[in-house]
Parts: C-alpha cells; structure tokens; sequence
C-alpha cells in the first residue's frame, strides 16, 4: 500500500500537492490516526492539530491548516 498526504487549498476540491509517506510505515500511521491494530488503514484521514507533531516527526513535513486541508490518503501499489 503506498500512502499520500494530500494537500487541498481551503474551499478547494484539487489537490495542491502530494508526498508519498509509505516510508513511515503501515503501523506508524495507524498509530498517529488512532486505527487498532488489524484494521485496513484503506480509508481517507483528515489531518487534525492532534495528528500534526507526530507527523512532522515522523515525514519532516510541516503543516499550515490556516491555509491549507491534508488528508493522508491511501493507494494499491
């Protein structure tokens, strides 16, 4: 599975940009997201404060959510 963060200009349906995090791991993610362990990590998150320094930790990524919407989304690889 190859996993994305999507971002989204506010009120906007397009993707601005996208970063491959496959990287980071499966279980790493569902541990940011809160997913239990076993469960598929196929869905669509959205990217919340909550989320945000444990990602950057993880990807190097940083976030601006006054400007922006992420999503960390999911694809078969």
């Amino acid at each position: 599975m190859i996993f994305l963060i999507a971002r989204y200009d506010k009120g906007s349906d397009f993707t601005d940009d996208r970063w491959d995090v496959s990287h980071v791991g499966a279980r790493a993610l569902a541990d940011v997201f809160g997913v239990e362990a076993g469960n598929d990590m196929g869905d669509v998150y959205r990217v919340m404060p909550p989320h945000i320094a444990a990602l950057n930790q993880l990807t190097g990524l940083h976030f601006d959510l006054a400007t922006y919407e992420y999503f960390l989304e999911s694809e078969a690889d």
